[in-house]
Order: C-alpha cells, then sequence, then structure tokens
C-alpha cells in the first residue's frame, strides 16, 4: 500500500531553519504539513485562553467543593444536616442554618430534642474577632425553685425565634419549612429512637417504619404567617432568653474555648486542667488522663446537681466564616410531659421541666493565631466535648483524618457521683488504670460530637457515629 503523496518524504535534505515552518510554498511537505501554521497556533492560544478563563469564573463563582466550600453543618440526622445547608444556599446565614436543623431535629430526634428543649449557643462571626469576640445564648434549663410554671409557649421555638429576628437573613417561613416536610412526608424510625419509646412505653415508633407528625406540621404552619419580631412581642423572648456577650474564654495551653451550657462550662475546665501542665508532658495520653480526672472530680463534688439529660448537638460555619455551636436538650427523652402506657397527648407538643442542670455542652475553640485552627463543637455532653477536645487539640487531630479520628476515637464515660466506665464496642484507651475500668452496656445511643474544622479557608466537617448523622456541606 502506498501513502499518500501529501505525507511522502520529499528526495534530498530537509531545511531545518527556524523560518521554514512559517513560509508559505508549494512544493515542500513541510509547508504541507504545517499549512496555515500561524492560524492554527493562534486558534489553539485563543482556545486555550478562554477554557483557562472560564475555568476560573467557575470556581471564582461556584468555589471549589474541596477546598473552599461555602459552608458547613453538622448534626446527628443527615436530613437535618441537609436542612441546615440548604438554608445556606438560599442566602441564609449561620443562624437560619442552625434554626433549620434545629427544628428539623426536634422532629426526627424527640428522644433526645423537641419543640420544648433548652439549649446553649456560642455564636461568632470571626471576621469581627478584633471588635467582638463569642456571644453565649443559653434558655430553659431547671427553673429557679419556688417559681410557678404556668402556660408558655414552647422553649424552643421561642428561643429561635428571638435569635431569628436579631441575627436570621432568611425569611422565618422558610426557616420553618424544612421540618414542616419532614412532619408531614415522614421520617424513618431509627433503632435508638423505637428503644427509647419502649422504654418510656410509648406507643407508634416501630423500627424502621416511616412516623408522620400531622399535628406538629400544622402547628409549625400556623407560625409561618408571622415574622419572628411579631412572635417574640406576643411571647415576650427577652424574658425568655438569656443573652451573655462578656463570655471569657477558658484558656487550654496554646487554645482558647469559648462553651455555653453546665455541661460546656465543665468540659473546658477540664481542658483548663489538662493543658496546665509542661508542654512536653502534654501528649494525647497525658491530656486525656488530666480531662479524665477533672471530670471524675466536678461530677463528685456536683453530686445531685450534675448535669445530666440528654441532648442533640450541631456545629455550622457559613461563607461569612461565621460560627454556631448550638446544642439542645431535655431532662429525660421525650421530656419530662411525655405520656404513658398508650396515652396519646393532645398537644402537637410535649413540655420538658428540668429540675437540675442539663448536660448541653456547645464549644468554639480556636488557636492564639489568626486564620489559624479553628473548631466549632456541639457536643451532647461535657464528657464527650472534653475529652474529644483533648485528642483533636493535643496533636490526635493533625490533619483531617486526625481530627476525625479524634472524636471517633474511645471515651471514658463519666456516670451519676462521678463514676467512670468504658463504651462498648471500642478499644480501652492507652492508659493502663483506664483499660480496666468497666464496661458500660447500655442499648442507648450514646452522646456525640458534631464539628467543623477550619484550617485557613479549608472546611472539614464530621458527624460523630455516635449519634449516627451525616456532615453536609457546600
Amino acid at each position: 500500500m502506498s501513502s499518500s503523496p501529501d505525507l511522502q518524504s520529499p528526495p534530498g535534505v530537509v531545511e531545518l531553519r527556524e523560518d521554514v515552518p512559517l513560509k508559505a510554498g508549494s512544493g515542500s511537505s513541510s509547508a504541507r504539513l504545517c499549512a496555515g501554521g500561524p492560524r492554527l497556533i493562534l486558534a489553539a492560544f485563543a482556545t486555550l485562553t478562554a477554557a483557562i478563563t472560564l475555568a476560573l469564573l467557575t470556581q471564582i463563582y461556584y468555589g471549589d467543593y474541596e477546598v473552599v466550600p461555602h459552608g458547613s453543618v453538622s448534626s446527628s440526622a443527615a436530613p437535618c444536616s441537609q436542612a441546615g445547608t440548604a438554608a445556606l444556599q438560599a442566602g441564609g446565614r449561620a443562624l437560619d442554618a442552625a434554626a433549620a436543623a434545629a427544628l428539623c431535629l426536634a422532629v426526627l430526634a424527640p428522644h433526645r430534642t423537641s419543640l420544648d428543649a433548652s439549649g446553649s449557643l456560642v455564636y461568632w462571626e470571626y471576621r469581627s474577632l478584633r471588635t467582638q469576640l463569642p456571644t453565649v445564648v443559653e434558655w430553659g434549663g431547671a427553673e429557679a425553685p419556688g417559681k410557678e410554671v404556668t402556660a408558655r409557649p414552647p422553649r424552643l421555638l421561642v428561643a429561635l425565634a428571638a435569635l431569628h429576628a436579631k441575627l436570621g437573613a432568611l425569611p422565618w417561613s422558610q426557616v420553618l419549612q424544612p421540618a414542616i416536610d419532614l412532619a408531614r412526608a415522614g421520617f424513618l424510625v431509627t433503632d435508638g429512637l423505637a428503644l427509647e419509646a419502649e422504654s418510656r412505653g410509648i406507643t407508634g415508633y416501630t423500627p424502621h417504619a416511616i412516623r408522620n407528625e400531622p399535628a406538629l406540621a400544622e402547628y409549625l404552619e400556623s407560625l409561618q404567617s408571622n415574622t419572628t419580631a411579631e412572635l417574640c412581642a406576643a411571647w415576650s423572648c427577652g424574658d425568655a432568653v438569656r443573652w451573655r456577650d462578656d463570655a471569657a474564654a477558658v484558656p487550654a495551653g496554646p487554645w482558647r474555648a469559648w462553651a455555653a451550657g453546665a455541661g460546656g462550662a465543665r468540659a473546658a475546665e477540664a481542658l483548663r486542667a489538662a493543658f496546665s501542665v509542661d508542654s512536653v508532658q502534654i501528649t494525647p495520653s497525658n491530656v486525656l488522663k488530666g480531662v479524665v480526672d477533672s471530670l471524675k472530680t466536678q461530677w463528685q463534688t456536683a453530686g445531685a446537681q450534675a448535669p445530666a439529660g440528654v441532648a442533640s448537638g450541631l456545629a455550622v460555619v457559613d461563607a461569612r466564616d461565621t460560627y454556631a455551636a448550638l446544642v439542645t436538650g431535655l431532662s429525660m427523652p421525650f421530656g419530662s410531659g411525655a405520656g404513658s402506657v398508650g396515652s396519646e397527648s393532645s398537644s402537637p407538643w410535649v413540655r420538658d421541666e428540668p429540675t437540675t442542670p442539663l448536660d448541653l455542652a456547645p464549644a468554639i475553640i480556636v488557636d492564639e493565631h489568626v486564620c489559624g485552627t479553628r473548631y466549632v463543637m456541639g457536643a451532647e455532653s461535657g464528657a464527650a466535648l472534653a475529652e474529644g477536645a483533648a485528642s483533636a487539640l493535643s496533636g490526635g487531630g493533625a490533619g483531617a483524618a486526625g481530627a476525625v479520628d479524634a472524636v471517633e476515637g474511645a471515651r471514658v464515660l463519666v456516670l451519676a457521683g462521678g463514676a467512670l466506665a468504658l463504651e462498648r464496642g471500642h478499644a480501652p484507651p492507652d492508659l493502663p488504670e483506664l483499660a480496666t475500668l468497666p464496661t458500660l452496656n447500655s442499648s442507648s445511643a450514646l452522646p456525640a460530637l458534631n464539628f467543623v474544622q477550619q484550617r485557613g479557608d479549608a472546611l472539614l466537617s464530621h458527624a460523630d457515629s455516635r449519634g449516627g448523622g451525616v456532615a453536609s456541606r457546600f
């Protein structure tokens, strides 16, 4: 088979001068192979330039999912994390996302939180750190002794209305919508929810079945026609929510921690004590031992007033580097007003009247360097916050995998009276005196620690497997 004449090499010597490919010629194959050379080069260069420009504009507008996500929400339920990020995508701020996720959790996880849940929030617009430090907001909890309990709206809704009126950006109706949709369409009953319901004699929670809450959906829908300013005028939000914009940071070695709630305060003290040693002694094992020793002493000293109850925690970072660590909880699963065997409440929400401090533990922890590593943590107990943070801050959280491992690692459970136990399903901590502790045989879900880590502009979010959630970011 003969080759095409255009591809045959001419006899003799081929010129290799620099100007040959740019010359027009009629008989040279070199001229034929580079026909239209300048035009081809210019066309290729223009195409490449357009492609690079388009890629840069796309990254600037949409952001890079892996390196520079616009925001993140971490909670103990995937639909609620997604409700939070949907609020951020719609132009909402950290508070809108936290409120949407918290209301979603009140529907999906009524054994750990509810519309009447007490709560603690640590909120920080980090970019204004030179002029404004974190704000701590709390509501509910144990009422003052002798205070008469009268008719009132649900605590969580009052608090979120007050927060939204001051810090929200989305319309209130839009913040309520994910919880309404979930209550009306139904949600999957988890094993943990079913077990807690069975232990309290509450019917209607079949494992892996779909449960609807139409009365709850209607109640929330009735609040969509009002702004939060209108609701707060009717509900006297100012009397129900406690704002603290003078909260002091607790030092923990090179870190500073702002924590809220009774559990958060004890966790911060445990971190301070554990890091109050020579820097050479700051190792994951030594810090864990110091944290556990402090927690044990604190719980023994508190006695009957030690933090207790159940909770659900979440963490939010938005595109403007605003942080929200929020934990809501109840004095007991489903609330103290939950019905007895076979009874059904006519109210769409169940009251909860705590008599002792609740173990709520949200926190924001930062290192001493501006734009250094920051943790936004929604912990469902003080011990979970102290031990998870201790591992992350002492070196166990170096890098993305390290931060996740620090939270997922084995913990020591602090029980009533300061008794210690190990959690089932985890290898004992690498400390001989802790490895000999008894293992807690409990079917209830253990407190989770959900967090978002920001290092520079990079976000890492993780939902603790103990809570069964999935973090969401965009």
